[in-house]
């Protein structure tokens, strides 16, 4: 029935997208660590100059009482034949495939891309990749090659591994997981060789006040870490880094419908210097534009939500000044209004100022990270986000910025755009890859 709701509207927005992204082929080979890369080779125009090494040089003879009389010619010097250089053999190509490499770029159609082993060995036009007659190669004419997608905000925990592979089926390859008990962090590095599940980024509990969100909804319970002072929130902090998480989680939730207590700015601006000293991002969770300004103010790296009131335009330029992204989830804040019976209202009141918020913040320039708040409520999807993603396209954002944002700007977000690579050659591993299939 939710889905539904969309109508038309939903309709023509997903014909938007579906040039891009119309079902779903994962190239899976398995990561093996890097070493170096595998090089790409072509066929030569001119023999090299060190492919005459070692053959024989004419020899001048000058004539002798014996030689040979000054009218005779010297026989001719006979020089060896010079082997072909053999064309590369890859362990497959891809062919006519049309690349859309995650940074916005335009689509490169009918090319060829070479894979060895784990890695992309070259990429050329179609037409201009040279390679032996025994190569495997696969026709891929009317699909796009594109990034392997990262859900920013996930909550994974009580996931099955089968459950978890979805993911990765859909081509979503990274899931940072925003919320859980500390144990996540040993089930992250259980699974960090399996590379039929996602990799996993993990905050482990969420920090918080004693009373503040989420207790009162949820309880207190091993999802939630309470910290009472500076020197209290700093010890906390330390602690979860030595534990060895990807993020830390807060809760800056500014509801003006509630009393709850929150963290001040003191501990905010503690939490992030600590995290940061650790090498660790810090990510906060906003629902007002009054908690979303305190946290930038005291040094978070995204806002794990997008408030559902107006983000003041002096706010957003202070994100894109400072370079803290946003993870919108609208798909979530839809699935609670039609748990709690006021959709309608939602749609009409909320919806609309979510939107704006988001088309200003990319125009802005402002760092889009794609995530749902999977498990936040009934009713997102496990698997590709196509209901956060329709709600962007429904804003205003273009297909190739969604991706952009569901790629480099989630990569940059969750702490991995150092080893996040766009599509290239001898450096990019097929893992981080998908492709959509016609």
């Amino acid at each position: 029935m939710r889905r539904m709701g969309y109508g038309m509207r939903s309709s023509l927005l997903w014909m938007k997208l579906s040039p891009l992204l119309i079902g779903v082929v994962f190239l899976l080979t398995g990561c093996a660590p890097p070493g170096q890369p595998p090089q790409a080779a072509v066929a030569p125009t001119s023999v090299p100059a060190t492919a005459t090494a070692g053959l024989p040089t004419a020899t001048l003879i000058l004539p002798t009482a014996t030689a040979v009389p000054p009218t005779a010619t010297a026989p001719p010097a006979t020089a060896t034949p010079i082997p072909p250089t053999p064309l590369p053999r890859y362990d497959l190509v891809l062919v006519g495939v049309t690349i859309i490499d995650g940074t916005g770029a335009a689509p490169l159609p009918n090319m060829a891309l070479a894979i060895n082993g784990d890695r992309i060995a070259a990429i050329a036009p179609a037409g201009a990749l040279v390679y032996s007659a025994d190569t495997p190669v696969r026709d891929l004419a009317g699909a796009s090659l594109l990034p392997g997608f990262i859900n920013a905000h996930a909550h994974t925990h009580q996931l099955s591994d089968a459950e978890l592979r979805r993911w990765v089926q859909a081509g979503v390859t990274t899931v940072r997981d925003l919320s859980a008990p500390l144990d996540i962090v040993a089930r992250r590095d259980a699974l960090a060789a399996d590379f039929s599940v996602p990799r996993l980024l993990v905050s482990g509990p969420m920090v918080t006040v004693p009373g503040g969100h989420p207790i009162p909804i949820y309880g207190l319970n091993e999802r939630v870490l309470t910290v009472g002072g500076v020197a209290d929130a700093r010890l906390q902090i330390a602690a979860l880094a030595d534990a060895g998480v990807d993020v830390i989680k807060i809760a800056v939730s500014g509801r003006s419908d509630t009393s709850y207590p929150e963290l001040s700015d003191a501990e905010i601006a503690a939490i992030s210097e600590t995290a940061r000293s650790r090498g660790i991002a810090v990510t906060a969770h906003v629902d007002r534009a009054v908690a979303l300004e305190r946290a930038v103010a005291n040094g978070i790296g995204d806002a794990a939500h997008a408030p559902r009131d107006r983000i003041p335009d002096a706010l957003i330029a202070a994100m894109v000044q400072r370079g803290v992204g946003m993870v919108p989830t609208v798909d979530v804040y839809e699935a609670l209004a039609e748990q709690r019976g006021n959709a309608a209202e939602w749609r009409l009141v909320i919806l609309p100022v979510m939107y704006d918020n988001l088309r200003r913040f990319a125009a802005a320039g402002g760092t889009l990270a794609l995530g749902d708040d999977f498990g936040g409520a009934d009713g997102t999807q496990l698997g590709m986000p196509m209901a956060e993603i329709r709600h962007w396209l429904a804003a205003g954002i273009a297909p190739l910025e969604v991706i952009r944002a569901a790629t480099q700007g989630s990569a940059k977000v969750a702490g991995i755009a150092a080893t996040w690579e766009r599509l290239r050659s001898g450096r990019s591993p097929i893992c981080w890859w998908w492709t959509a299939i016609h």
